[in-house]
């Protein structure tokens, strides 16, 4: 018995084009799952500098709390640490407590942390080193007293962050 042969279809590329279908549609879900990727990423850091700025607003409060007699008056917005004052291992004065708490805080920031205040604070063992120590980028403060005794502690960075506190002294 002889076989018949069955003559071939002719191919017309309709497999070739199922593939790059394919390819396209996982290329663009690839791109969609990197891109939610990145702005995790990115939430989670800017999510880590609000936390950062709380704490370090909560920080300043509890100092203001500690001495409330003391005029924060040099902790404002663009103002630099004032000279640093060592109160780790002597006695100071409510003001000289202030000028303490103020580098303290300043240096904390960000913004500040490269000036002549901040290198005494680290030499005197306040702060860690520069390299272990975060900070905000660009991150800098300000403490506003009222007259009913209300402060006011506001926290700035960059990109684009601010955190205000406001609490009884």
């Amino acid at each position: 018995m002889a076989l018949l042969k069955q003559p071939r279809s002719l191919q017309r590329g309709d497999s070739l084009l199922e593939v790059l279908v394919a390819v396209l549609v996982i290329g663009v879900g690839a791109m969609g799952v990197a891109k939610l990727q990145m702005l995790s990423t990115q939430n989670t850091r800017e999510a880590l500098q609000h936390g950062m700025a709380t704490a370090l607003a909560e920080d300043m409060l509890e100092r203001l709390r500690a001495n409330p007699t003391a005029a924060y008056s040099g902790a404002g917005f663009g103002a630099a640490p004032p000279a640093f004052v060592d109160c780790l291992g002597s006695q100071c004065t409510s003001f000289e407590l202030a000028m303490f708490d103020v580098v303290a805080w300043k240096c904390a920031l960000g913004l500040w942390r490269d000036q002549r205040p901040c290198d005494a604070a680290r030499s005197a063992g306040l702060l860690p080193p520069t390299q272990r120590q975060p900070a905000l980028p660009g991150g800098d403060g300000a403490v506003a007293i009222g007259a009913d005794g209300i402060a006011t502690v506001t926290v700035t960075w960059q990109p684009a962050g601010r955190v205000e506190l406001s609490g009884r002294r």
